[in-house]
């Protein structure tokens, strides 16, 4: 206690700990908040609580480890500007973290015992109960900590209720009940165990709610499962990276003992799990590891993707004009939109590279636009004159569009536009293939393997207007969120973003780049104009007068075997 870092409030907090005086609970609560602003003494606080109250399974003073008192401290704490704390923890199984959780509910009633509200979801009933009872184990196994509550409720939406009004509640989160435990009720502080196997729309729905009227602590807890759910987003979208504290645990850090009595496990009993499981185990990686075992089927490398961040301006619809003149060696790159997707115009410049590897081709990403659906689908005329005039802006050599499905639509119009353009600019219509040996996944292969190169330049958001850095953000989420996806009835692995998500920005980047590095696969069904020195002409009907791209008259059919003629 001697080292519990707040000043002039030694005695009392003694008194208070030892129970030997009433002391006020609202001073005491006053005391908390003061710890609360730093990690430092809400550590202190941990350690002489759980010296003071706290028994270990041999019912001797409880001696946390390292991770145990750290994911205890960052849930007590506030986040660093003082607001709600809001956290995504990943551990190991076995390593202590949901025991961890229990003690860090007993010093959040102890602190605060007036009619505040504590709840601890998990997707079963059983999980749910398991914090629970370390929790009632905690306060029955002390005398003073057992005087403080009212009653103890095990059935029937079970409880710990203190004489002051403070409850905790425990609720499971299934499809079965359909999440209505929480719904209505706004908790001061919430546990979410095993998160990552909650039904992502049951938790959207029902728990992001509740925890925003009284800004309370959001601890969720797990080891990872699937991509598609709030716990992958929380701990790698990079739009919870401010209001997020992410913490990622492995079993190395659970083997450290610290000041406890034991770990839960030596390295040697890791090591020997890891040979019988596999070293590449999807449960190793799981389990143990804390990984997504799910990102391996990611596309891109998100820390590969910001690798390839360089400070620079970037043109945009608004700052369109300031681009003319200003590149060279220039491709144009166009998914067209569907019905609900947008289309998306992305420019690239052909460079060298200097350094290392000197005097290599590299693309740097110099124009993004994106034109959103109109209610009733897109405005294809003007869809067809935004990318002539863009391509005419930056003075490209090369317009590439994405020529499957609705793309074809506009390929005519945007070929004749590019051969009466001044100087002519070459027309590539891509068309997309599927399977593993398709066009479109050999496309993102290279794609890949040239952002593995840092062949790839992109502007770097934070230092970007808000304007430019919002398309470069929605690039980066997009390029993260792609992945393969293997279809069970034609066994065969495809590229495409997740339900509800689009991968517009993908497309128009992955066939510029194809034509801005000449990673056109031989396989790749695409056709384009054949611009020679001699400028060809057009007539008024749209076609050229000098040679025709395409036969427009009927094949006359015959037969060519002689022994077949006359029948």
């Amino acid at each position: 206690m001697k080292n519990l870092a707040v000043k002039n409030e030694m005695k009392n907090l003694q008194s208070a700990l030892t129970g030997k005086s009433a002391f006020d609970s609202r001073s005491l609560e006053e005391i908390f908040e003061r710890c609360r602003l730093s990690e430092d003494k809400m550590k202190k606080l941990i350690e002489a609580f759980c010296a003071a109250y706290l028994y270990d399974a041999k019912q001797r003073a409880l001696k946390l480890r390292p991770l145990q008192i750290d994911i205890i401290s960052a849930s007590l704490c506030y986040d660093g500007d003082g607001g709600q704390r809001k956290m995504a923890i990943l551990a190991p199984r076995g390593c202590g973290k949901s025991y961890a959780l229990s003690v860090a509910v007993v010093i959040y009633m102890f602190f605060k015992r007036f009619r505040d509200l504590v709840f601890v979801l998990a997707p079963s009933e059983d999980q749910a109960a398991l914090i629970f009872g370390y929790v009632y184990r905690h306060f029955k196994d002390n005398t003073f900590l057992d005087s403080l509550v009212d009653n103890y409720k095990f059935h029937n939406k079970p409880h710990i209720r203190l004489k002051g009004g403070t409850l905790l509640r425990r609720a499971p989160l299934a499809p079965s009940n359909q999440g209505q435990a929480i719904r209505g009720q706004h908790p001061t502080f919430c546990i979410v165990d095993e998160s990552p196997l909650i039904d992502d729309h049951l938790f959207v729905d029902n728990v992001e709610p509740a925890i925003v009227s009284n800004r309370a602590p959001f601890i969720n807890l797990g080891t990872p499962k699937s991509k598609s759910n709030h716990m992958w987003r929380y701990l790698y979208d990079d739009a919870y990276a401010d209001s997020f504290t992410r913490m990622v645990f492995t079993w190395r850090d659970a083997v450290e003992k610290g000041g406890a009595y034991s770990a839960p496990y030596t390295e040697e009993d890791m090591l020997e799990k890891m040979m019988e499981w596999g070293e590449d185990s999807m449960y190793w990686r799981t389990e143990y590891e804390c990984e997504f075992v799910e990102s391996v089927s990611n596309v891109f490398n998100p820390e590969k993707l910001k690798a390839c961040f360089y400070d620079y301006d970037i043109q945009t619809p608004e700052t369109l004009e300031q681009g003319r003149g200003k590149y060279t060696q220039v491709t144009v790159g166009v998914d067209v939109g569907k019905s609900v997707n947008s289309t998306v115009i992305t420019g690239w410049q052909r460079e060298k590279s200097v350094g290392d590897n000197a005097g290599e081709d590299l693309a740097r990403l110099i124009y993004i636009e994106e034109i959103s659906a109109r209610t009733g689908g897109h405005d294809i005329p003007y869809q067809r004159r935004r990318i002539m005039e863009v391509s005419t802006v930056l003075g490209a050599d090369k317009l590439i569009i994405d020529a499957t499905g609705i793309g074809g639509a506009i390929e005519q119009d945007l070929r004749v536009a590019c051969i009466q353009a001044s100087p002519q600019i070459h027309f590539i219509p891509f068309v997309f293939t599927g399977g593993p040996k398709g066009t479109k996944t050999q496309a993102f292969r290279d794609y890949v393997s040239f952002v593995q190169q840092q062949r790839v330049h992109l502007p770097n958001p934070d230092k970007l207007e808000p304007i430019a850095a919002k398309l470069v953000n929605k690039w980066l989420r997009q390029h993260i969120e792609l992945e393969y996806v293997m279809d069970a009835a034609d066994k065969t692995e495809r590229i495409s973003a997740p339900d509800g998500k689009f991968d517009d920005y993908c497309d128009s980047c992955v066939i510029a780049l194809h034509a801005t590095l000449t990673m056109l696969p031989g396989a790749g069904a695409f056709a384009s104009t054949r611009i020679g020195q001699t400028p060809i002409t057009v007539t008024p009907a749209g076609r050229p007068a000098r040679q025709s791209l395409f036969t427009t008259k009927q094949r006359k059919v015959k037969l060519n075997k002689y022994n077949m003629r006359g029948i």
